[in-house]
């Protein structure tokens, strides 16, 4: 029986890599371990959790990378090629940079690679593996093999399942509407709440780019995968537009079935801001006005993590000490505060490029700075220095242990959850702590 060997490099680097608690099961490498026949033996290793054995006894290794992995990645692949043993490289940077990947992996899978996967094996056992595969299509989810967790290491504190791919919102900044598409692709809820119910743990997180997408079928489906969750016993996360604000039914259905915290992408407070990433949606009149929006999902038990951005284009000087108001102010739970970063394939990329304003170009060794916690472009409206320390300010005014704390009280009284404070208590203060250890 030949034996492949899946991989998910470490991001070292990156306030994940950083903090084994936040980790979660590469789906990706589940997803495609349950598509490799049964006449293969075929494990796991996230290297954000365990060692890589460089001598184990593999006949294939399939190794995963988004754009800051892609170095590790590639170190990866040559300590297996040095010993004879084939590599296949895929994931969204080898699908954005195809040539660069395909200089150092035996084989290239671009694109979703559900329906690569078979292929490409039936082509290896023949010994006639082909350079680069493209996916022709995406890939529908409507019954697709349900993933063996005993693949995972036990290591992980929580467990996570996705429920559907692609986001229309195309945002100037993010990759997934290029790698996943622009309509929503929904698996059957049945198949969903089968998964979840086999999740041993309580607490579980929904890997969906958001849990209540855009227009009728969206909200549908939310409202059809919260209506089932309920009874569960599940406590769990997501990740979620802004527009659930707009859909007071579905904040109680979601509250009702087990919701505790989302993860919401407000990237800036500044409108001018919004308008130069294409993120417009959160424009809307109703949602607008960040405030009340956190506290009606407050109001609903539910904490809220907001994802900002420092450093776009419209964003001026005063970006920092405006950005520190809001979250003392709004009472938001817990706070992401990333750098602009242009990650390959994306508008922006094109755009500072053509502009000349990257700052580390000698790829792909620079790949690992693409984390989103340091400077890689020169900002408009500021010098790097200054987006440096104002990035570095608004974590030292926001998330230090008594700050946490004091916060963590607020979301206790906002939302009436021990859960919730806790899990956001501990969420802003590792947060400050593992930025504080990146050299940006």
């Amino acid at each position: 029986m030949k034996k492949i060997l899946f991989i998910n490099p470490s991001i070292k680097n990156t306030v994940f890599g950083k903090m084994k608690m936040l980790a979660l099961p590469p789906m990706g490498l589940g997803i495609l371990a349950s598509r490799t026949p049964d006449d293969y033996e075929v494990s796991i290793v996230d290297e954000n959790i365990d060692t890589i054995d460089f001598n184990a006894d593999a006949d294939l290794v399939a190794v995963t990378a988004t754009t800051v992995q892609a170095p590790r990645a590639y170190r990866i692949i040559r300590e297996f090629r040095q010993r004879g043993v084939p590599t296949v490289l895929g994931g969204i940077h080898a699908s954005v940079r195809t040539e660069e990947a395909s200089r150092f992996a035996d084989t290239v899978a671009v694109g979703e690679a559900d329906e690569l996967w078979p292929v490409m094996l039936e082509d290896f056992s023949r010994g006639r593996m082909k350079k680069i595969y493209r996916a022709e299509a995406f890939p529908q989810l409507k019954g697709i093999p349900k993933v063996n967790r005993k693949l995972f290491s036990k290591k992980y504190m929580i467990h996570s399942v996705q429920t559907s791919r692609g986001c229309p919102c195309n945002c100037s900044f993010c990759s997934v509407t290029k790698f996943n598409g622009s309509r929503y692709r929904f698996r059957e809820i049945s198949e969903v709440i089968d998964e979840i119910a086999e999740i041993r743990e309580k607490r579980l997180f929904i890997a969906d780019d958001s849990i209540v997408g855009l227009g009728n079928d969206g909200t549908e489906h939310a409202r059809m995968l919260f209506k089932n969750l309920k009874g569960l016993g599940k406590s769990w996360g997501s990740q979620v537009c802004i527009t659930i604000a707009e859909h007071d039914d579905l904040l109680k259905a979601a509250a009702d079935a087990g919701a505790n915290t989302f993860y919401i992408g407000f990237e800036s407070i500044e409108a001018e801001s919004l308008k130069s990433v294409g993120k417009g949606i959160n424009l809307r009149p109703v949602i607008r006005n960040y405030s009340t929006t956190i506290k009606k999902i407050h109001d609903h038990g539910i904490g809220v993590i907001g994802g900002f951005i420092l450093g776009c284009d419209a964003d001026t000087k005063d970006i920092f000490d405006r950005t520190i108001e809001f979250v003392h102010e709004t009472g938001i739970d817990g706070c992401q505060f990333t750098i602009m970063t242009p990650f390959p394939g994306t508008r922006l990329y094109d755009q500072v490029e053509k502009e000349g304003r990257l700052i580390y170009t000698d790829y792909p060794d620079d790949w690992v700075r693409y984390n989103a916690y340091e400077a890689v472009i020169t900002p408009r409206n500021m010098t790097v220095e200054e987006l440096k320390r104002g990035w570095r300010k608004v974590y030292d005014s926001t998330s230090t242990m008594g700050i946490s704390m004091a916060r963590g009280l607020k979301t206790l009284m906002n939302t009436g959850s021990f859960l919730n404070a806790s899990v956001n208590v501990f969420w802003n203060y590792y947060n400050y702590r593992a930025i504080k250890d990146i050299n940006c």
